[in-house]
This record gives C-alpha cells, structure tokens and sequence, in this order.
C-alpha cells in the first residue's frame, strides 16, 4: 500500500518546498554589478555606458552571430525580429500553439496574422509537414520555438522556407546552448530572438532579452526600434539625434547586461550540470510506464532548459491538475506548463476565430491539445542537489502510486 499523500493529510516528501525556479549565483555577479554602481552610469545610451555592448559582443561571438542586439525581454526581441522583416497587414506567420503567448501576440503587433501549425508527437515541436500544409501565399515567415532546448527539426523547414522564399525567425528563448546537427540554434535561419528571463538558462537579473543577425540592415532595424526610432547614424557621444521611424524603449539597462556577462560566463557549466540533472532524473522517472519524457532526436545537443514530462492522461485517475497540487503539497515545485502555454485557446485568439481565415479554438489542433493536458515542468538548475532530485523523483513515484492506473 502506497503512502497518503500530503494533499490527504500524509508527511511530504520536504518540509522545506523545493521552488520550480531558482537563479543560480555567486560573487561574480555581484562583482559585475558593483563596477556598475562604482562607475554611476546606469542606462546603456550614456556616452561612457559599457556593459550593454560588452554582453552584446560577447553573447555575439558565443553563437557565432555577426550581430547581438540586447533588448528589455524576450518579448521586445520577438517584436525586433519581426519588425526587421517589415512583416505587417496582410502577412502570415506560422507559429507554433505551445509556446508562451508573446510569441504568438508580437505578430499582432505588427499588424499580421498568427498561423498555428500542430506539433510533433514526440519532441512536442513544431512539426515541418504541418508548416507545409498552413502555406499560403500570404505566408511572409515562420517561427520555430526550440522548446525545453529540443532543436525543432530545421532541415526539413528551412528548405520549406527556401522552397517557398519564407522568412524563419528561431525562438531560441529555451535553447541557449543547443545544437543541432553540429551547428548552434540561433545560426540556422534568418534571426533569432533570446530571452535572459529568471527562468531561462542565464538571466539579466530578472528580465532581458537578443536579437542576433547576420544582417546588416535587420541589426540596424532593431537597434532603431529598441531606441525610439533614432537613425543608426547617431551614436551616443553625439548631442544631437534624428528620429526615423515609430520606435519604442527597448533598452536593456547596465545593470541587467553586468549579471548577463557573468550569467554568460558560465553557461557551458551550467548546462553540463543541467544535463547530469536530467540523466539522473530519467534513469528512474524514464522507466516509469504512466509517464513520457520529451522524445530526443538524433544529432542534436540540449540546453535542458527545464524537466518537462507528461502524465499520460489514460494511466491516471484524475487530472493533471490534481497532479500538480499533489505534487506542490508534496513539496516539489512544478507547472502544468501546458495549459499556461497552449496559445491558440486563449480569449486573444478565439475572440478572432474566423477573420482572416483562421480558425482558433480547442479541436483545431489535436496533438498540441492532448500534450497539453499531460505536461508538467519539474525544477532543474544548476544548483540542485542529489538530495533535491532524490526528493523529485520520491515525489513523482509516491504520486504516481496514488493515482496511477
């Protein structure tokens, strides 16, 4: 007989919760954003500011991109990437349903029309033959999302995009580190966008986000709506400006690029201790029939930016939802990321359902629907112990036993 759970009154597996999410640092963070507040310059357009370019230069020759434009968020990348493209009314853009909602949204913002393309069964991806089916020749790009750092699969796409003269605009906000077939995501399309969120890889203290090009003129675009439109022919030591286009506040500011260039510094060991996590968790949680991990293609390397796993919906006797509580109460941070993140369900694109020939809503992508009932992120940074992952997966296992079939 399995023990009760502590969601019915039983011991939890921790008295002292294990948070889904935790920002790993130490002096040399501390030491970057010190020289910061010695040097008094806090926001990257001063002339005598130099933590900005120092991270976009850095983060540049790390992916091997000619160009890193440092944003506010992801998000403002997102909506760089697209702006650069000139994509506006009466565009389409293929995005994939699982994603966070920007990712969808930015394409409204430029006036353009969202295309949600299904997802693959195993690596919960965008799948290249559902992209071909959503072409049209109103379709200007299309936006892989490397969930959990799993490569979306980008031979087959980027020849669709060749095929059809498409943009493809890389998501690489989980995938800092990734690669695929040898080749680092990020260089493989037109441009990326990157987020420095606390609950990415590496962060710029809480919020931040890349641009990386090898365009000239898109690298131009987005520094010019990261900064209220100014021409690219100004630079910061020149008192005067001239305003171009519509821009925005885009700016990421000198303290969040100082905890970047450390964060950055240390990505590759970050990433080998991610990886060992994961090994240690699917040694025991892989073996387990109810469950089903995020399938790994051939040839490809993972930024695990998370531990994402499935609850099988046909081997348990409640939801996902209940999971998830029990779960929490057992003291295991966790997210039934799925539902959060299940774009085309949400009022923003059902209110739409129907304009401009789409149509959003629950039962118009079957496999991205069912993944999104099963799946829950677990924690996994650099700093767990085996202690911690010990606790994951007794938490997991005593879960299952209560609820699985």
């Amino acid at each position: 007989m399995s023990a009760p759970l502590a969601l019915d009154g039983g011991t939890p597996v921790r008295n002292i919760p294990l948070p889904l999410i935790r920002v790993s640092f130490d002096e040399r963070e501390k030491r970057q954003i010190q020289s910061v507040l010695d040097a008094g310059v806090f926001c990257s357009v001063m002339p005598t500011a130099t933590k900005v370019r120092q991270l976009e230069a850095n983060f540049a020759r790390y992916i091997g991109a000619k160009h890193a434009v440092a944003f506010s968020s992801g998000t403002t990348a997102q909506h760089a990437s697209l702006t650069a493209l000139d994509v506006g009314p009466g565009d389409d853009v293929i995005v994939p349903p699982l994603t966070f909602i920007s990712t969808a949204y930015t394409v409204l913002l430029r006036g353009a029309t969202v295309v949600f393309a299904d997802v693959d069964e195993g690596t919960i991806n965008l799948d290249p033959a559902k992209v071909a089916e959503k072409i049209t020749p109103r379709t200007k790009a299309v936006v892989p999302v490397h969930w959990f750092g799993h490569p979306v699969d980008m031979d087959p796409l980027l020849a669709l995009a060749q095929q059809h003269d498409l943009a493809v605009i890389e998501d690489c906000a989980h995938a800092c580190g990734s690669r695929y077939h040898g080749r680092t995501v990020g260089t493989l399309g037109t441009s990326a966008c990157w987020s420095l969120q606390e609950s990415k890889l590496i962060t710029a203290a809480g919020e931040g986000g890349m641009f990386t090009t090898d365009d000239d003129g898109s690298a131009d675009a987005a520094r010019m709506l990261r900064d209220h439109g100014k021409s690219q022919q100004h630079r910061p030591e020149q008192r005067s400006y001239e305003v171009v286009a519509v821009g925005c506040n885009y700016r990421m500011t000198e303290i969040q690029a100082a905890f970047a260039i450390a964060q950055l510094d240390k990505l590759d060991d970050f990433n080998v201790r991610r990886r060992a996590h994961t090994e240690y968790l699917d040694a025991t949680l892989g073996r387990i029939p109810q469950l089903r991990r995020q399938a790994v293609q051939p040839e490809v390397e993972l930024a695990y930016s998370y531990y994402p796993i499935r609850f099988l919906s046909d081997r348990f006797s409640v939801d996902l939802h209940r999971i998830c509580d029990a779960l929490t109460a057992e003291g295991i941070g966790c997210s039934d990321i799925g539902k959060h993140e299940m774009c085309h369900v949400h009022p923003l694109f059902t209110q739409q359902s129907g304009t401009s020939g789409q149509q959003y809503g629950r039962g118009t992508l079957p496999i991205a629907e069912r993944i999104a009932e099963e799946l829950l992120i677990l924690p996994l940074y650099p700093d767990l112990t085996r202690r911690d992952l010990d606790d994951i997966i007794a938490a997991v296992e005593k879960t299952v036993a209560a609820y699985g079939k």
